[in-house]
């Protein structure tokens, strides 16, 4: 298998040109681009050819399935049947074989090679089945259509030892124009079960006779009959002789065989052949064993009337010859029914011993009581030692009173007709007039013991026939007379009506059956006995009460009703053949509402993407083919038609942010990622003039088992108006903070030089008490504001350089602590601030400033937002891996609403700016960046029992540096 292999490799190029312009040709193609038309198939001849080199792994069949999945759901999407998607995978499988008719001998694939090739195409034909949920409409009426022509055509019966090729040769000739193939041969079982033969066949000219088969063997067709599913010959040509046996297939190069199996024995073997190498769609083979299975029952009802037929008309041979042997010999025929004791007695009773027939007993003590006292015992123990026993005949001969009370010598003998346990049934036998046996013995007694024999036999055949319909698999019934009275009915056909035997038996169907009243049985079986014309139902619908409780429940035949004439079978009525389909015609309706729910949910997928103004695209990133909806392609300002790759597409993107987009589909694509892709881009206008548009893609890429790319597939949404607000919106801020930014470090200077003469004037001594506090005024207003320009300063570092510089270093943070408590308090020497500080050091790495300008802040919001007469306290404690630093005051709590916010920039725990320092809002803020950038966290609780406690979670280690630090 190899060869196959490197064949399909080494010519994948020209397998997939000569498909594309092969296909472009079918109907189910047209208006598809390139790209749709070829799909997934170079992936697919990988695969197939790794498969048939290395073996069926499963990761190498789950590759397979998902891109026969990923061509079938394309062909799904753009309208085609199942037989458009399973003519594709047929078209592949003969492309294949052609293109090595010019190749040397021993680089052609051999048989086995083949036969791997077209299982992994019927494998994918399966699938399609699967993902069209089986027939289709076309097809029922199809095969409905040639079910009819077959029906028409089926012979009334079958002798059993006629030759059937001319009633059976236009069946196989119209299954050959049904499967739309070269020839077919029909095989059936000889009488011995042991071989088969051929009886009928198609073409010119006729195949050797004195062929034969052995079901058992090695051959193919030996192979087709212990199969229970259709088998294929991918190659007939060049077959050993084991494996031909029996077959006689001129310019056959592909077979396709299915066995009979009508009530689960061998009746035969049909085998189908085609001229070309082919692969054999799933279709094909479900519509043969549709077929086969009509031509099954056809010939088995055929066989059975042949034999109902043949018995009845060697019955009333028999009959014949009995009467006019027992009018000849003077014979009295007598019946006698072992299980009810009663006798019937011919008319010849009259003759041979003067008793009229209405003299003679109805049970057998009459002629008991007539036998001669000295013979009675003897002939009567001899009799039952004959009916208990096994043996089929009893002979006696003896002495019997006529009705004038003489002796009569006789010769009685009977045979015993016995059911499969061997127990009595039934003797039928003929008492001879004997004495005058010499001179009558040589011409009367051979004709009367073969009348007599050629009778039994007969009742014995016609007994073995009801024996038989009693126990086909098959669901058989008769039904007698206009009232339709169930004459007979075998368990299957008792099984399908949920009743039995004694519950059917001889009464009419309607009365056996009462539900199906008003359903339309009685009307059709009146029609088939009114016009002599069969009727077959496919998937008949009616609802039986077969449940214990007597619930209707619907259930689906397939039933035939075939007329029954007295000339025919000594019969008038119509015999009933049926099975039960009620389980594959719910299978398929289950399979019709997925279908139909699946196309419900594509249809409110493209709803959806149609609402939210989404493209999308589906893109091989092994080739570039991509194929592109009419959103994306205005998006993108693509040409609405023809093909268009993906470099093609990325022509359209800005070239600034072309790399961008490139990186982003390198990144999902690359082996072991996620497979994700996010991306937003800007695109070429298609026309000048235009404004840029702004492409929010999102995609997912899907991987082979090997890591490689298969497929990329995502949605793009038109983001230009958010794109443009947001830009709008950053401007705006950025502004805002650089007009901070400048106007903080403009005012600096001027108050740099106000607090410079402030001091310089409170040092001379020539100043009045008025004169120094107004300077003292000035100052501490110059000094609020250069508080509030370094805000600002810090607010825009933080909000344009992504955050506070901060330069650690070796630090004993409780002296610290004291330190900045004792500078607060000189400034507020009204108010209490309580210390607790642990009685060991603290040393870390932190930034000492920026700690006291922490610090401060907290112990200034505590101050400003506490009554006067209530204590600030400062705690600091250690905890794992860092310390905490706590500042608490009793005032008011903060607002609940405002907790969340407290840290964001101008918030305060006041509406409105602090009327006494002139506060923006921006304290708490920079606090919160001093932390983070040491590595730390700030936390508030405030609640009206426990007052308001700030608290603030340094790391001991090495602080984190802020961006630009």
């Amino acid at each position: 298998m190899k060869l196959i292999a490197d064949f399909i490799e080494a010519n994948l190029d020209v397998l997939v040109r000569r498909f594309a312009e092969a296909a472009r040709r079918l109907e189910s193609t047209q208006g598809l681009k390139p790209s749709e038309v070829i799909s997934t198939l170079p992936e697919y001849l990988h695969a197939v050819a790794a498969i048939c080199r290395d073996g069926a792994t499963p990761e190498r069949l789950e590759t397979r399935s998902r891109l026969e999945e990923a061509h079938i759901n394309l062909r799904l999407r753009v309208g085609a049947t199942q037989e458009d998607a399973t003519d594709e995978y047929t078209l592949l499988g003969r492309l294949i074989p052609q293109l090595w008719e010019d190749v040397q001998p021993e680089q052609k694939p051999g048989a086995a090679g083949l036969q791997c090739l077209f299982q992994q195409l019927e494998e994918a034909m399966d699938h399609v089945v699967v993902l069209f949920s089986g027939y289709s409409m076309e097809d029922r009426q199809r095969e409905k259509r040639f079910l009819r022509q077959m029906d028409a055509m089926a012979p009334r019966w079958l002798e059993p030892r006629a030759d059937p090729q001319g009633p059976l040769r236009p069946l196989v000739e119209l299954i050959v124009r049904a499967m739309e193939a070269t020839g077919a041969e029909l095989f059936l079982v000889d009488a011995s079960g042991r071989r088969m033969l051929p009886v009928a066949h198609t073409g010119n000219p006729a195949p050797p006779p004195s062929r034969s088969v052995d079901p058992q063997g090695p051959s193919f067709l030996g192979r087709v009959a212990r199969s229970e599913e259709p088998l294929v010959l991918a190659q007939a040509r060049g077959l050993e002789d084991s494996v031909r046996e029996g077959l006689h297939t001129p310019g056959w190069s592909t077979l396709l065989g299915l066995r009979l199996w009508p009530h689960g024995d061998l009746m035969g073997v049909l085998c189908v052949g085609f001229a070309e190498a082919r692969p054999v769609p799933p279709q094909t083979k479900r519509f043969l064993e549709t077929l086969v299975e009509y031509l099954s029952g056809i010939l088995d009802r055929a066989l059975l009337l042949g034999q109902l037929r043949e018995a009845n008309a060697r019955l009333e041979a028999s009959e014949t010859r009995y009467r006019l042997a027992s009018q000849a010999a003077a014979d009295t025929v007598w019946d006698w029914n072992l299980l009810t004791g009663e006798v019937a007695w011919s008319g010849e009773t009259r003759r041979l011993l003067g008793f009229a027939p209405e003299e003679t007993g109805a049970v057998v003590d009459w002629w008991v009581s007539r036998i001669h006292p000295e013979d009675r015992e003897r002939v009567r123990r001899g009799i039952h030692a004959a009916i208990q026993g096994t043996q089929a005949r009893w002979q006696d001969e003896y002495r019997f009173l006529n009705r004038q009370g003489d002796v009569v010598r006789v010769l009685d003998s009977g045979v015993i007709l016995r059911d499969a346990r061997g127990r009595g049934l039934r003797m039928v036998g003929a008492m001879q007039d004997v004495t005058s046996r010499w001179e009558t013995e040589n011409g009367h007694e051979q004709l009367l013991r073969e009348a007599r024999t050629a009778r039994v036999q007969a009742v014995t055949e016609l007994s073995q026939l009801h024996a038989l319909l009693r126990q086909a698999p098959i669901a058989l019934a008769i039904l007698r007379g206009p009232a339709h009275v169930v004459a007979l009915a075998n368990d299957r056909i008792c099984q399908l009506w949920g009743r039995t035997y004694d519950q059917v038996l001889e009464r009419p169907v309607l009365e056996a059956l009462p539900e199906v009243k008003g359903q339309g049985i009685r009307e059709l079986l009146d029609g088939v006995r009114a016009t002599g014309t069969p009727y077959v139902g496919h998937e008949l619908h009616v609802r039986l009460a077969r449940a214990p409780d007597g619930a209707l429940e619907d259930a689906y035949f397939n039933v035939v009703y075939q007329p029954l004439h007295p000339a025919e079978i000594g019969i008038e009525g119509i015999l009933v053949v049926a099975s039960e389909v009620t389980e594959a015609v719910r299978a398929r309706q289950k399979a019709e509402s997925l279908a139909g729910t699946l196309q419900a949910s594509e249809e409110r997928l493209r709803l959806a993407m149609d609402a939210a103004d989404m493209g999308s695209w589906d893109i091989e990133p092994a080739t570039g083919r991509a194929t592109w909806d009419a959103r994306f392609r205005a998006m993108l300002g693509l040409p609405a038609e023809g093909e268009v790759t993906l470099d093609e597409a990325m022509r359209f993107v800005f070239e600034e942010d072309r790399r961008q987009v490139e990186h982003a589909i390198a990144e999902a694509s690359r082996p072991g990622g996620s497979g994700e892709y996010a991306s937003e881009f800007r695109v070429r206008p298609p026309q000048g003039g235009q404004p840029v548009r702004w492409i929010s893609g999102r995609g997912h890429v899907h991987f082979a088992p090997d890591g490689r790319p298969v497929r990329f597939v995502g949605t793009g949404l038109d983001v230009t108006e958010h794109k443009l607000a947001e830009e709008a919106a950053s401007q705006r801020t950025e502004f805002e903070q650089y007009l901070v930014g400048i106007v903080s470090h403009d005012l600096r200077n001027p108050l740099s030089a106000i607090i410079l003469g402030t001091t310089s004037l409170l040092r001379r001594d020539d100043l009045n008490e008025r004169a120094t506090k107004a300077v003292l005024r000035i100052q501490a207003a110059a000094e609020r504001a250069v508080r509030m320009i370094r805000d600002l300063l810090d607010f825009t570092q933080a909000r344009l350089g992504g955050g506070l510089p901060v330069h650690c270093q070796d630090l004993e943070l409780g002296a610290l602590v004291r330190q900045v408590v004792e500078e607060v308090q000189i400034t507020v020497p009204e108010r209490v601030l309580q210390t607790s500080l642990p009685a060991k050091a603290i040393r870390g790495c932190w930034d000492p400033d920026r700690v006291t300008q922490v610090l401060t802040n907290l112990l200034g919001n505590a101050l400003k937002y506490s009554p006067e007469g209530t204590p600030v306290a400062v705690r600091l404690r250690e905890a794992p891996g860092s310390v905490l630093l706590e500042v608490h005051n009793a005032g008011a709590p903060i607002g609940p609403d405002l907790l969340p916010r407290i840290f964001q920039p101008m918030q305060r725990g006041a509406p409105g700016m602090d009327p006494a320092t002139r506060s923006v809002g921006l304290g708490l803020y920079i606090v919160r960046t001093i932390v983070q950038a040491h590595g730390g966290t700030i936390d508030v609780t405030s609640t009206h029992e426990a007052g308001t406690t700030f608290t603030v979670r340094l790391p001991h280690g090495d602080a984190k540096q802020a961006p630009g630090a």
